[in-house]
């Protein structure tokens, strides 16, 4: 003959309780043959314990308890397998005279800041061997790069054919942030060598700073691949495409544009290394030259 026995409480304070509704199972035995469960249901409401014998709500509530219990080690296990993927970072401070930047950047990466004269940018023209650019990293091994360019403000405008005259502290002052995004991604595709793609500015991802001062944005550029039936095999994709985020700085009070490019495959661009990459562009920090350091 089955039993049930319930009891019940008002709780007399109206203090903050867990919406959703929890358990707890405990064994009892009440004969030798038979198993019984106390089930304790609690919500906002009331507290109720019953007592029972059946073996139906004790195998439900079990299961409830189970899968309770596996979800939060699941979860405990994603929050490890995350903290065991996240790319481990590290702090460039430019060493050269004088100092121009800092970034983070990811630890496994070679860093190369160009300091022989002929490999640095003139100060007028922006212009060098290796383009504008002063500073690289990366993994070569991923195809994964970051790059800092340094240019004469006037010379991103003067190179289109447009003029240079006025304000150009600010990229309000300059011309709208996408027309401006178009000129970096330009000036930058004029000093790449090869016959690559061209990148393509990413249009919504155009974003400029409060005081006016700082231009982000992203672009997206397709790999040429000689032989795509073989690219599927090895790696299940017959197309490669590359991200590159960017930041660009009128920050260093200098009459120079600074600006940061970081970029990686599709396929990698959408993990941890992705993340990274972020984190480079956002902790990139152009030193106030005005006062001099």
């Amino acid at each position: 003959m089955a039993f049930c026995l319930a009891l019940s409480s008002t709780p007399t304070s109206r203090a903050f309780t867990t919406p959703s509704t929890s358990w707890a199972l405990l064994e009892a035995t009440a004969a030798p043959s038979r198993i019984v469960s106390i089930q304790a249901h609690r919500d906002d409401n009331n507290c109720q314990l019953i007592l029972c014998d059946s073996r139906r709500q004790f195998l439900q509530a079990t299961a409830a308890i189970t899968v309770t219990s596996w979800t939060e080690k699941a979860l405990a296990a994603d929050s490890v397998a995350d903290a065991e993927t996240e790319v481990p970072m590290k702090t460039f401070v430019d060493n050269a005279k004088p100092s121009l930047f800092s970034i983070d950047i990811p630890k496994r990466f070679f860093a190369i800041r160009r300091s022989s004269k002929g490999d640095l940018p003139d100060e007028k023209t922006g212009k060098g061997r290796r383009g504008g650019t002063i500073f690289t990293a990366g993994d070569m091994s991923k195809a994964e790069v970051i790059a800092v360019e340094r240019f004469p403000t006037r010379a991103l405008l003067e190179d289109e054919g447009i003029d240079a005259s006025g304000d150009l502290s600010t990229f309000s002052a300059i011309g709208e942030p996408v027309a401006v995004a178009n000129l970096l991604l330009r000036r930058r595709e004029k000093d790449k060598p090869g016959t690559q793609n061209i990148a393509v500015l990413v249009g919504d991802s155009v974003d400029l700073s409060p005081d006016g001062r700082t231009l982000t944005f992203s672009l997206k550029q397709q790999i040429n691949v000689e032989k795509p039936e073989l690219l599927m095999e090895t790696m299940g994709v017959s197309e490669l495409y590359r991200t590159t985020v960017a930041k660009a700085t009128l920050t260093s009070n200098d009459g120079q544009l600074l600006v940061v490019f970081a970029s990686a495959l599709d396929q990698d661009f959408a993990g941890p290394d992705g993340v990274a990459l972020n984190k480079s562009v956002n902790s990139f920090t152009a030193i106030d030259q005005s006062a001099g350091n």
